[in-house]
């Protein structure tokens, strides 16, 4: 069980930790899609298997997309995955990632709370 110290200090860090613009690997950056409006590419050449960065943030009962959970578009040749680790879902790459390529995942292997439809997504080859 957690302390009030502990408690308090994470009420005092929550606010920091959950802003969209916050992060600090900055693996990734955003730009127009040809999948689907706005989406998240790779900043930097990203090798297999490695943590791009956090997509869902669990608090309590809410779980929050965050930036970069929003804005990873679906393909169903994906190249990212997510990851469930301690409260949160983490992004990462299925393969390597070339600088400058969009961040994708396929949403019918998300988690049961996030929207898992396609429609108006194209697909890329």
């Amino acid at each position: 069980m957690k302390s009030k110290i502990d408690n308090k200090a994470f009420e005092l860090m929550k606010d920091v930790y959950d802003k969209d613009d916050i992060n600090i690997s900055k693996n990734y950056y955003l730009g127009n899609s040809d999948i689907h409006g706005t989406g998240a590419f790779a900043s930097r050449n990203i090798d297999s298997k490695e943590n791009i960065g956090t997509a869902i943030r669990t608090r309590g009962l809410d779980n929050d997309r965050t930036e970069l959970g929003k804005k990873v578009n679906h393909q169903f040749n994906n190249n990212s995955y997510l990851k469930k680790e301690g409260r949160d879902h983490n992004l990462y790459s299925a393969k390597k990632i070339n600088k400058g390529s969009e961040i994708t995942a396929n949403y019918k292997n998300t988690p049961h709370f996030i929207d898992s439809d396609t429609k108006g997504y194209l697909e890329l080859d």
